[in-house]
């Protein structure tokens, strides 16, 4: 009984330390930044901080850990995207030594001049098994990082009846890249949803993505490869999709160049 009674003592203390430390963070955090204000020239903004540090407080208190650290890295997440996409030049430059890998939403990395053509291997109505092709070319690059881009074009009930059997085949050939290129970290993305379409004049089923999506994450967590998401990307930016719903325009590429970035450098 006293074994158990200290425990509990010990985790108390554990969590009011924590509470603690929190508390202190966030007051050094408010005192740094209410210095260099008066208080008439505290904007909304930073009232929202205040109140998003009070709410974090008190999530804490009651036990909602995971709650608030689920809250805390969505935020941070986002902060960091917009850093990045302030300058453009540093997002494009972190391509250096990385390949961009897949279908016509990949083609327009080059396309467009965001990045050189050695840095993207893609073409037009491409299919994940089509991954092979490049090996070659990717060894003798020896790149440290591949993005795969590929999914849009795979949407077919024939030959994958279900999201599994895609994310199967998909794990089939991101093991190709992997042993053939042991130091090479790779990530995949996830297929960006439609906009205003759901099935394509050959037969793609555009209502299959987000199960496609889901089912890819669990390959990629099964088999130790990062995957990026670039739904809420791609529902911010609904505006800079072309025509078809399925394509972009140009403007949306450095939203999705610092998704991958900010993801691959966990910034």
């Amino acid at each position: 009984m006293a074994a158990i009674k200290q425990n509990s003592v010990d985790t108390g203390r554990s969590a009011l330390y924590r509470l603690l430390a929190v508390c202190i963070a966030l007051s050094g955090l408010l005192i740094f930044a209410l210095l260099g204000l008066r208080r008439s020239e505290v904007n909304q903004e930073e009232t929202a901080l205040v109140q998003t540090g009070v709410t974090y407080l008190r999530e804490l208190n009651n036990g909602n850990v995971s709650v608030v650290s689920a809250d805390i890295q969505s935020i941070n997440k986002k902060k960091r995207r917009e850093i990045l996409e302030e300058d453009p030049s540093a997002v494009w430059g972190a391509f250096n030594n990385s390949v961009i890998v897949g279908d016509s939403r990949a083609v327009d990395f080059s396309g467009q001049e965001f990045l050189p053509e050695s840095n993207v291997l893609a073409k037009v109505g491409a299919h994940i098994y089509e991954v092979s092709d490049y090996i070659g070319t990717l060894k003798a690059r020896q790149p440290e990082m591949i993005f795969l881009i590929y999914g849009t074009n795979d949407l077919d009930y024939c030959v994958w009846p279900e999201a599994a059997d895609y994310a199967q085949t998909y794990a089939e050939y991101a093991g190709l890249l992997a042993e053939a290129l042991p130091n090479t970290e790779i990530y995949v993305n996830s297929i960006p949803p439609a906009v205003g379409v759901e099935v394509s004049a050959d037969g793609e089923d555009y209502t299959r993505i987000s199960g496609y999506n889901e089912a890819l994450q669990a390959m990629c967590e099964e088999n130790g490869y990062h995957f990026v998401d670039n739904t809420e990307i791609a529902n911010e930016h609904t505006d800079l999709y072309d025509a078809d719903g399925v394509h972009f325009l140009p403007d949306f590429y450095i939203y999705w160049a610092t998704n991958m970035i900010a993801e691959a450098y966990e910034i």
